[in-house]
């Protein structure tokens, strides 16, 4: 493929500041060749001037991202374009595998009365596939998301919580992820609580999401970006806060002692129910705003920080009311690594 003139440009800057700054340090007395790239000079600025500059000459492929319509930035790291592309799919085997792992956390709270939800997070490019590069096709049939979903449904009795009709929905009306950063946004994070605490609520009525009037709504300037990090760049972007006009009692969190990784949430609402959530960076992205309020006493714990024996443990001890299990669609066998992994 021929170059523009803008690439061509970009190009011949990049060498001459590059090498110019690595002449420079070579003539140090102290030189070791294995220690060059640990004191290159400027070298993360640069990183970032050189990056920045890229993007916007157009660029559009960056290290774990890329750039789509509209300047839309999609992760390009785990499984995200196969999840996209449908081309990597889960074997039999490994699906069998992960339906003992959610069956057995099942087991466990149906055994004291509980009730046990799957939700899995959709991937930004499923949601908003419209803004994804023309050049990246859809070319199978069959998503990572829609085998698991398939399988657990016809092999299993879980509750699933299938996001992707509700956020496709919300999606037309409204920015539901970040354009920056991999995670929904408040206003996402409130249409997936509603789904998880409607599913709640047919065990426990006092279980009540609220309309979105009941929230004051507000913009905040985020920084924190994940795949703009990714990228090298340093974006910011505009996202909503939702805050309750009215608070329903008050939260305070501490430690789980039982397990360093765990932490709790301590509602001041008593007769609400218990629950454990076993998470990924989804729920600390708006979404512990919403289910928290709703239970009496939440112990929360990222699956890559405890172990399966662990939570069985919890389970065991604690007997919640609810176990929420939430990993995100690219983590989907992530997921099932991180928690059944071996520490000897």
């Amino acid at each position: 493929m021929k170059k523009s003139a803008a690439e061509n440009i970009h190009s011949t800057l990049f060498s001459i500041l590059f090498f110019s700054v690595l002449l420079l340090q070579l003539t140090a007395p102290d030189l070791q060749l294995d220690s060059i790239s640990d004191r290159f000079l400027w070298r993360l600025p640069l990183i970032e001037k050189i990056n920045a500059f890229r993007y916007t000459a157009g660029d559009s492929i960056f290290n774990k991202g890329l750039r789509g319509r509209e300047d839309w930035l999609f992760y390009t790291g785990d499984y995200s374009i196969h999840d996209y592309q449908k081309t990597a799919p889960i074997g039999p085997r490994r699906l069998q595998s992960l339906a003992q792992v959610l069956t057995s956390l099942d087991k466990h709270t149906a055994a004291y009365g509980g009730m046990l939800l799957v939700v899995i997070p959709p991937d930004k490019n499923t949601i908003y596939p419209e803004y994804m590069p023309a050049q990246i096709p859809v070319i199978g049939q069959t998503s990572r998301l829609d085998q698991l979903m398939e399988f657990l449904q016809k092999n299993t009795k879980l509750n699933l919580v299938d996001l992707r009709p509700v956020f496709t929905a919300a999606s037309r009306s409204a920015q539901i992820y970040y354009k920056s950063d991999a995670h929904w946004n408040c206003l996402g994070a409130y249409h997936a609580a509603n789904e998880i605490l409607g599913q709640v609520s047919t065990a426990h009525p006092e279980v009540q999401s609220l309309p979105l009037s009941a929230y004051e709504t507000g913009v905040m300037l985020d920084g924190t970006l994940d795949i703009s990090r990714a990228m090298g760049l340093t974006l910011q972007e505009e996202s909503i806060t939702l805050t309750p006009k009215i608070a329903a009692g008050s939260l305070s969190h501490e430690p789980y002692p039982p397990y360093a990784a765990m932490q709790t949430a301590v509602n001041s609402q008593t007769s609400l129910p218990r629950a454990l959530v076993i998470h990924d960076s989804f729920y600390p992205e708006c979404l512990h705003q919403f289910i928290e309020p709703q239970f009496s006493r939440v112990i929360f714990s990222h699956y890559g920080e405890s172990l399966l024996a662990d939570y069985l443990d919890v389970i065991d001890s604690e007997k919640p009311d609810v176990v929420l299990v939430e990993f995100a669609e690219r983590h989907i066998e992530y997921f099932f690594t991180l928690i059944t992994r071996d520490v000897r």
